[in-house]
């Protein structure tokens, strides 16, 4: 999968996670979304929990993972390239 696919997932998820992270902050503060395709899948506790669930689930690794959070995270690069065997 090029790079760039997954860059562009990441982005594109992260955009309709921002525009939904006023209601997000209600229910789910503090948890971590996985997102695919602009829309969120689930919601877990941790992040090596949700990186974990994604990378089963989705072994193209077009995913992402956002944590709700009023706090603007930026990790760039990182966001995709997390080592799998890590988590």
């Amino acid at each position: 999968m090029p790079e760039g696919a997954r860059l562009d997932e990441v982005r594109a998820n992260y955009e309709a996670f921002r525009s939904k992270l006023p209601e997000l902050l209600e229910a789910h503060a503090g948890k971590f979304a996985v997102m695919r395709h602009r829309e969120i899948i689930d919601f877990f506790d941790t992040m090596a929990d949700a990186a974990r669930f994604a990378d089963k689930m989705y072994p193209d690794h077009l995913y992402s993972v956002q944590e709700v959070t009023e706090r603007q995270i930026e990790l760039g690069f990182y966001s995709v390239a997390l080592d799998n065997a890590a988590v």
